[in-house]
């Protein structure tokens, strides 16, 4: 699930949430310059993917910022 509500989507039992921007802009941020909103999106849609591949015991969040974090951090 993406989802700006995240804590209200873990407590609702979803096994996996992805932390979007905000309620009205989940999987975008409009303060951004264009090229930087789409870059956004992409690591949402990265950290989704990564989420639906990745083995959980219950409710866990996804926060595109830590995987693409973790993902540099592998690369290096």
């Amino acid at each position: 699930m993406l989802s700006a509500l995240y804590s209200l989507a873990l407590t609702t039992g979803a096994p996996r949430v992805v932390k979007g921007a905000r309620i009205e802009h989940v999987c975008g941020n409009p303060r951004l310059s264009p090229e930087k909103d789409m870059e956004f999106g992409a690591r949402l849609l990265h950290a989704a993917l990564k989420a639906l591949q990745t083995p959980v015991r219950g409710p866990t969040l996804f926060d595109p910022e830590e995987v693409a974090a973790k993902e540099v951090s592998h690369a290096s």
